[in-house]
């Protein structure tokens, strides 16, 4: 079962597939790998959905890239958390360097994220992030529903069991 929070999209159950491996003989750590591991193909599918909106909304314009500019819609991807405790797994604008800009002196950093937000010379444009996490909200979850099935029926065989 899935469940949408204002800001993302949250799977619910993963407990359930954490204790059935844990019965499984593996440890937290290793368990929360591994459901990250099929959740990551279900992340894909949202990064490439925010990907398009991204360039629906702001590529509007058919310009020539300056050389050595990497483009904005590539920072839209999929992060592990690494230092929670539960499986999961951010989708969204990373924070990486992708072109040499400056903003008040300093590099410019997450230039998706600041798009959306607006900024003193730009205003908030509509949250596209939000937009096709709804829309694709239902292909992500029969995927991850789908990963973490096979997932645990493989754990079962290597155990053994069938």
């Amino acid at each position: 079962m899935a469940k949408q929070d204002n800001r993302g999209i949250r799977v619910q159950g993963i407990q359930d597939v954490e204790r059935s491996l844990k019965k499984l003989g593996l440890a937290p750590k290793k368990s929360r790998t591994l459901i990250n591991k099929a959740l990551r193909p279900a992340g894909m599918i949202l990064a490439r959905v925010m990907q398009n909106e991204y360039r629906k909304e702001f590529n509007k314009n058919n310009y020539k890239r300056k050389e050595g500019r990497t483009p904005t819609w590539k920072t839209i991807g999929v992060v592990t958390a690494r230092k929670s405790r539960e499986p999961g797994l951010f989708v969204g604008p990373i924070k990486r360097k992708t072109s040499p800009i400056k903003v008040k002196g300093k590099d410019s950093y997450n230039l998706t994220e600041m798009q959306i937000l607006g900024n003193a010379i730009q205003d908030p444009r509509p949250d596209i992030f939000l937009k096709s996490a709804r829309k694709a909200e239902s292909r992500v979850y029969m995927k991850a529903e789908k990963d973490l099935d096979k997932l645990l029926d493989k754990m079962i065989k290597q155990a053994g069991f069938k």
